[in-house]
């Protein structure tokens, strides 16, 4: 089992500079065969030379496993003059009196240098594979972000911890620093001890700190390109983003005098048609054919009306200023205010038997003026496109929400394009745009969001199409619930 504090210290031992390491090797040559010799000289009279030959064998490789070929013969050399002066006859002495004696010097010498050789190979290489795996994976980081886009300054403070590095700087011929990290990043080729150039000097990698050899330079030379590789991806991200925004806005723009321009040529139209027969001396209108074209004037003048407050409702909305006041209303009154915004409710009318009404004593919390946009909308949209089919406004209670459902039993919308419905201009495309600019069910939204409700349409059971505003209801007696 090994402690925490055993860890710790082999941890300590393992990231020990090279220099550190070297400085540790010259200490131990001297101070393990000295400590060694004194304790063989506690046990020497229990043990024979054959085991003092081996304890000295051993203090000879722990020294040699420290790395260094010099602590290794100077660790032999002084294990051999200790082992001849305190344990071999004649004691007490230098002189090699037996041929074995030397032999046994002269074998701790090869095996220290040995070790020592295979030691500091087994490092090298040990540094050179890790200074490799390191190199990989930042190449293959600034690689893998050139197609992520990745942030730049994490990266280069990467490369900035491989290389020991001060600070390290992106810089741009004409903009000067574009990323920089560590400290005192290097901001001009002056202050930089390793340059690195991209694009014939375009964009320079600038490091400040220790000398790098030229493997890491050739190394840090992919890595500048794949630095700049990246800025000018983020660039081209942008302009792209730009690109789109404009491309997008000019279609809008587009779709918009498109719609707008025939909304307002058709009733225009409409009523200068209206107005020119009136005013003909030509021709003696009957009673009900007056009373047919002032009727056309009519419609004509409340189908602008309705397009140019679509058009007010959304520039609202864009611009963030819809600041809904909520309170407790009916919906029996906000419906009848609705349809009589759409010209529906004169017993004359033949659109108000097309519309039934049957909401009951519902009530919610909502913005009186947005809910009655909300429902002139849909009832708008369903008497148009319902196929001439009754449209009910029914509603009701459930738990603290309140549900509103206007349905028709016309031709409905095919699967799965219900929700393009509510997206400003969604009939930019069609060429029967008679039916309006496509403004009215994106403002039904944005109201319905506003006031913390929602809005859905789904198939009317047997045909049709209804649309479902959820609101938070108000108490039975108009109170908040």
């Amino acid at each position: 089992m090994v402690t925490h504090e055993e860890a710790t210290a082999r941890r300590r031992i393992s990231v020990l500079g090279r220099s550190e390491r070297r400085v540790l090797s010259w200490i131990a040559a001297v101070v393990v065969p000295t400590v060694a010799a004194a304790l063989m000289g506690l046990v020497d009279r229990f043990s024979g030379v054959n085991g003092e030959n081996a304890l000295f064998f051993v203090v000879v490789v722990l020294v040699a496993l420290l790395g260094g070929v010099g602590p290794a013969i100077l660790s032999a050399l002084i294990s051999g003059l200790l082992l001849n002066y305190f344990f071999t006859d004649p004691k007490y002495s230098f002189t090699i009196a037996e041929p074995d004696n030397f032999i046994t010097t002269v074998v701790l010498l090869i095996v220290a240098v040995a070790v020592a050789v295979l030691v500091d190979a087994a490092a090298k290489r040990a540094r050179e594979a890790k200074r490799a795996s390191e190199e990989a994976e930042l190449l293959a980081l600034f690689a893998g972000s050139v197609l992520r886009g990745a942030d730049l300054s994490t990266l280069l403070e990467k490369a900035r911890e491989i290389y020991r590095q001060r600070g390290v700087s992106v810089v741009h011929l004409d903009d000067g620093v574009v990323e920089a990290v560590g400290t005192e990043p290097p901001t001009t080729e002056s202050e930089a001890d390793t340059v690195c150039e991209v694009n014939d000097g375009e964009y320079l990698l600038l490091l400040s700190g220790p000398e790098l050899s030229a493997r890491d330079r050739r190394v840090l030379a992919v890595v500048a390109h794949q630095a700049a590789g990246m800025i000018r991806q983020e660039q081209l991200t942008v302009e792209a983003s730009k690109a789109a925004a404009l491309t997008e806005a000019d279609q809008l723009r587009r779709a918009l005098l498109s719609a707008v321009s025939h909304d307002l040529r058709t009733p225009l139209a409409g009523v200068k048609a209206a107005v020119s027969s009136l005013r003909s001396d030509d021709i003696e209108f009957s009673p009900e054919d007056t009373a047919e074209l002032l009727a056309t004037i009519e419609e004509s003048a409340d189908q602008l009306t309705a397009l140019v407050g679509n058009l007010l409702d959304s520039s609202r909305l864009a611009a963030g200023v819809v600041k809904p006041t909520l309170r407790p209303v009916y919906l029996e009154e906000v419906v009848h205010r609705a349809l009589l915004g759409l010209g529906i409710g004169g017993r004359s009318d033949s659109r108000a038997r097309s519309v039934i009404v049957d909401v009951g004593t519902v009530a919610v919390q909502a913005d009186q003026g947005l809910l009655e946009r909300v429902i002139a909308n849909i009832v708008d949209n369903a008497l148009r496109y319902g196929g001439g089919t009754p449209v009910r406004v029914g509603a009701a209670r459930i738990g603290n929400q309140a549900v509103i459902s206007i349905a028709d039993t016309g031709p409905g919308v095919p699967r799965g394009e219900a929700e393009a419905m509510f997206q400003p201009f969604q009939r930019m495309g069609d060429r029967d745009n008679t039916g309006g600019v496509g403004l009215g069910l994106s403002v039904v939204r944005g109201f319905v969001d506003a006031m913390g409700g929602t809005v859905s349409a789904t198939d009317t059971p047997g045909g049709g199409l209804t649309m479902i505003v959820e609101l938070a209801a108000a108490g039975t007696n108009g109170s908040e619930s």
